[in-house]
C-alpha cells in the first residue's frame, strides 16, 4: 500500500510549473490577437452566444446556480474540518481527512480570494466593454496599461472571477480515497471551471486568457497547500 501523502497529486506535484504558466497566460492576455481569434466562436454578427436576455431569464440555474453548489461545499468541508480536529466522536475516524479536507477548504476559499484580488487591481475590460464588440474601450491588456499609462486601467474582469469557484472544486482530488476516484474528482473540477468559465466567455465577460490564468492560479494555490499543510497523522489508503 501507499500513504495517503504518495498517493494524493499523481502528477500535480511542484507549484512552480503552474505558476510559470499563469505568467504565461498575463503575457498572453497582453496580446489582443489571442484573445480576439478565440473570441470569435463567441461573438458573430454583432451578437454574442449567449445573449443578455437568455442570461437574465436562466442566471439563477446557470450562474447563481453553480456559484451556490460552491459555497455550500466550502461550508461542508468547514464542518469536515471542524469534526477531524475537534469532535471526539470523530477524531480517530476522519484523522486521514485532516489535511485532505483543509486542503479543499483553503482552496475554496483561496482561490476566489485571490482571483478576486488580481481582478481588483488589474483594471482590465471584458470583450463587453471593449471597442470590436461594441463597448467603448479600446482592447489594451493588463501589462500594456501599465506600459502605456503606469497604472491599470478602471475594468475588473482579469482573471476571470466566475471560473475560480468551479477551479477550486479540483482540489478534491486531495481526499484519502481510491486513484480512480481522485482523477474522476480532479476532473469534476476542472469541467466545473470550465463550463462556468465559457457560459462568461459565451456571455462577452471574459477573454479565453482570463479563464487559462485562473485555471493555473489554480492549480498552483493548490499543489501549494498540499506541500505547507502538515499531514496531522499517518493512516493509509486503499490502493
Amino acid at each position: 500500500m501507499k500513504t495517503a501523502r504518495n498517493e494524493r497529486f499523481q502528477g500535480l506535484k511542484r507549484p512552480l510549473p503552474y505558476l510559470a504558466a499563469a505568467v504565461l497566460c498575463v503575457l498572453l492576455e497582453s496580446v489582443p490577437a489571442f484573445d480576439e481569434g478565440a473570441q470569435r466562436a463567441f461573438f458573430q454578427n454583432g451578437t454574442w452566444l449567449i445573449p443578455a436576455g437568455f442570461h437574465d431569464d436562466h442566471k439563477l440555474l446557470l450562474y447563481t446556480g453553480p456559484k451556490i453548489a460552491v459555497v455550500c461545499a466550502g461550508v461542508v468541508f468547514f464542518f469536515l474540518v471542524l469534526a477531524a480536529f475537534f469532535a471526539s466522536a470523530f477524531r480517530e475516524a476522519l484523522i486521514e481527512w485532516r489535511k485532505p479536507a483543509l486542503i479543499v477548504l483553503l482552496s475554496l476559499a483561496a482561490i476566489p480570494l485571490t482571483v478576486a484580488l488580481f481582478k481588483a487591481v488589474s483594471g482590465v475590460y471584458g470583450p463587453v466593454d471593449l471597442i470590436p464588440y461594441g463597448g467603448g474601450h479600446p482592447h489594451v491588456g493588463f501589462l500594456g496599461q501599465l506600459y502605456a499609462c503606469g497604472v491599470p486601467a478602471g475594468g475588473r474582469s482579469f482573471p476571470a472571477g466566475h471560473a475560480s469557484g468551479g477551479f477550486a472544486l479540483m482540489s478534491l482530488c486531495a481526499l484519502p480515497v481510491r486513484k480512480t476516484a481522485k482523477r474522476l474528482l480532479f476532473v469534476f473540477g476542472f469541467v466545473m471551471g470550465w463550463g462556468m468559465g465559457l457560459y462568461q466567455m459565451a456571455r462577452g465577460e471574459h477573454f479565453l486568457s482570463h479563464t487559462l490564468t485562473t485555471l493555473f492560479l489554480a492549480l498552483t494555490l493548490i499543489v501549494l497547500f498540499d506541500q505547507l499543510v502538515p499531514p496531522f497523522g499517518k493512516r493509509r489508503v486503499p490502493v
